[in-house]
């Protein structure tokens, strides 16, 4: 899925749903800025998957947590 798609209209403060875990925009759009434009999220191991043209990262809830408080 989109990256893009999943945080448009949304605002900062917000989170989105994905499989039952929220991850908060700020963290999805900082991953934006670094590229990153596709996501799969793995419910079993509470992974997502980011990939864009020029790179490729596979992060926990926790890491997606923490992102969006820096």
């Amino acid at each position: 899925m989109r990256v893009e798609e999943l945080v448009s209209g949304k605002k900062e403060q917000d989170s989105v749903s994905l499989d039952g875990t929220l991850i908060p925009v700020k963290s999805l759009n900082k991953l934006l800025d670094e590229g990153y434009e596709q996501l799969r999220p793995y419910k079993e191991s509470r992974t997502f998957s980011f990939w864009g043209k020029a790179c490729t990262a596979c992060f926990t809830e926790a890491q997606l947590m923490d992102q969006s408080r820096s």
